[in-house]
């Protein structure tokens, strides 16, 4: 029963190394590939490894572990946004990509922290 009321204060700047480290993967992938969803990989095998271990420690819930992996995957997927936003003569298209890029990290992030949230525990 140790900590059972004790809050846990996040120690942020973890998990902004781990978004760094999914936007070199993300960008080194983006000089070799061109196709916009298989460079999208790297930043949801990040989150995967992270929700992997979320779920390994059972010390995360949904809010916390959504709060994480939106972070890590936004950082992650700052490169393609930039690729994106490079070409400003098509706005509609940018807008429609980054929009699907953004729900598609929405999405990753909800499964991910449903995966990831602990069991509940009854004493």
């Amino acid at each position: 029963m140790g900590d059972l009321f004790l809050k846990q204060r996040e120690n942020w700047w973890v998990w902004i190394v781990w978004g760094v480290i999914g936007f070199i993967s993300s960008k080194l992938m983006l000089s070799m590939l061109d196709n916009t969803w298989w460079v999208l990989l790297a930043p949801v095998t990040i989150l995967v490894i992270l929700t992997a271990w979320m779920n390994f420690n059972r010390r995360f819930d949904f809010t916390r572990a959504l709060k994480i992996l939106m972070l890590v995957g936004t950082i992650s997927l700052v490169p393609l946004f930039e690729q994106r936003w490079s070409r400003w003569d098509q706005m509609i298209h940018i807008a429609v990509e980054s929009g699907t890029l953004i729900i598609s990290l929405l999405t990753v992030s909800i499964v991910c922290a449903l995966l990831a949230k602990r069991p509940k525990q009854y004493y």
